[in-house]
């Protein structure tokens, strides 16, 4: 698969990316890695931040069903999920502008 674009961190000493290929969105924050198939994606969307009490990391919000990769509380990436445990996604790009319109045009 084709890497479209690609987004590296060692915020927080802890290797993490995010990646965009041609047919899906990966996620990584060590030891975790995060697959979001297009097809998957029901709504993507720039939010103007993480909230405080997140914190750092991979977090989890088990009663909403999110996962967070947060890297920084800034502008980020929320991506809304049609299926699966995980309904949406956050993710603390650097760009987030830029990230979503690599993910627009893919997704149906």
């Amino acid at each position: 698969m084709t890497v479209l674009y690609e987004e590296k961190s060692h915020r927080l000493l802890v290797p993490s990316y995010f990646r965009i290929y041609d047919d899906r969105v990966e996620s990584y924050f060590f030891p975790y890695k995060y697959e979001i198939p297009f097809p998957d994606i029901e709504k993507v969307k720039i939010i103007e931040k993480i909230p405080w009490y997140v914190g750092w990391g991979l977090r989890i919000d088990l009663f909403n069903k999110r996962l967070f990769f947060a890297i920084h509380h800034g502008r980020s990436i929320l991506i809304k999920r049609k299926s699966g445990f995980w309904k949406e996604i956050i993710l603390s790009v650097k760009d987030p502008q830029k990230f979503i319109s690599y993910i627009k045009p893919l997704i149906t």
